[in-house]
């Protein structure tokens, strides 16, 4: 076979065999792994009972219990530590009138539950209200810490003002760091995750995604130059290198779209380790090739491929968001238009950059060639990282 047919193959080929040996490796935890709690309401006449579920890695990780893996061992570890936890509890979480006392909030029982989200502990409470008012102040501080992704989440399964049993596990208000003092309308309970909020989820996880960043950016970096005689050369116009721009986009905006729906609707359930090291290996593989730029009739179908992987990558985070609700495709819908919004964001940023430097004799030996290798070397560990669970 000719040389140069060799080496245009050697990508895809390097692709399909690093994707079969990945299909071997064990699920791990996912670098997209974001911490969440629930508070589950019933909103009576003239009192207020539920739970909180709080996840065994939130108690392990700030509390520092002991929790076995043993389901009935555990259930006993929980029992014998309730009181620390509860305590922890009310030292983080009120819930009571605007501008009034918070409502005295008593435990009734400890348990466990398995999800496909994990293990979580509960702790059941009920409080004695008087006639509750339209509107209660709700102060939720648990487990946020340093973590600024953590959200605490308050559902509600029956409130008397509007006599409403909800469906599911109905979302009212999600809580963070950033607002973890919010007031809830028991007249008028928004229900789910607003929309405005899931786009805001969006755009904050590509832009602390960094593998996605860094992916995207070895994406950008050859769309200002063209392929001559087996050199790169700077394209002449701005329209040329919209357009490149504009197909690459494209491609991995609808791959990662389509994977990001069916994976968070529950078609798709690869294993994370497998998806995070192929994350990893798909910034080697665009950075390999901007270096060598063997690749270039078939470059689209390799991003629409990687692009795939991105996807579930994004899944991934909103397999830890609060998806125990109703209306899950509107939230889906939601979050990829913020992933959207972050990557235009990124998009426009860096893009002009790349432009204006494109002519500059030190654009294809520095930028295009020297970032492609330092993104080989940063994504080459990742994925040695994650695909031997080395850290």
């Amino acid at each position: 076979m000719h040389p140069k047919k060799q080496s245009v193959q050697l990508l895809p080929r390097l692709l399909t065999v690093a994707l079969a040996a990945a299909l071997w490796l064990p699920a791990a935890a996912s670098a997209h792994a974001v911490g969440e709690d629930y508070v589950f309401f019933n909103f009576r006449e003239s009192s207020l009972d539920g739970l909180f579920e709080v996840h065994f890695d939130e108690l392990r990780e700030e509390l520092g219990l002991d929790l076995p893996e043993d389901e009935e061992a555990a259930r006993q570890q929980l029992r014998a530590s309730a009181e620390r936890v509860q305590r922890f509890i009310l030292d983080n979480f009120s819930i009571g009138p605007v501008g009034g006392e918070p409502y005295a909030l008593r435990f009734t029982g400890t348990d466990l539950i398995s999800l496909p989200q994990g293990t979580f502990a509960q702790y059941r409470f009920e409080a004695d209200t008087g006639p509750l008012p339209d509107q209660l102040a709700v102060s939720h501080r648990m487990f946020h810490g340093d973590d600024r992704l953590h959200r605490g989440l308050l559902l509600i399964e029956y409130n008397q003002k509007t006599e409403t049993t909800y469906p599911g596990e109905y979302t009212a208000m999600v809580f963070g760091p950033s607002n973890p003092e919010q007031v809830l309308d028991l007249t008028d309970v928004p229900g789910l995750i607003p929309p405005r909020d899931m786009v805001w989820q969006g755009v904050l996880h590509i832009w602390i995604g960094i593998d996605h960043i860094l992916f995207l950016l070895a994406l950008l970096l050859p769309t200002v130059l063209r392929r001559e005689e087996n050199r790169w050369q700077p394209v002449e116009r701005f329209s040329q290198a919209l357009w490149n721009l504009l197909k690459i986009v494209t491609v991995f905006t609808i791959a990662h779209s389509v994977t990001l729906l069916l994976a968070a609707l529950g078609y798709i359930d690869l294993p994370s380790r497998l998806v995070e090291s192929v994350i990893a290996l798909s910034i080697v593989l665009v950075a390999v090739n901007n270096i060598t730029g063997t690749v270039r009739d078939g470059s689209l179908t390799i991003v629409l491929v990687l692009g795939l992987f991105h996807g579930l990558g994004f899944a991934s985070v909103m397999g830890h968001l609060p998806f125990r609700v109703v209306d899950l495709l509107r939230s889906v819908v939601a979050f990829n238009i913020g992933v959207e919004l972050g990557q235009i964001a990124i998009v426009l940023v860096i893009f002009p950059i790349l432009y204006l430097l494109r002519e500059r004799d030190l654009y294809r030996p520095l930028v295009l060639q020297g970032a492609s290798a330092v993104l080989i070397l940063i994504a080459g560990w990742w994925f040695v990282q994650r695909a031997f669970a080395l850290g």
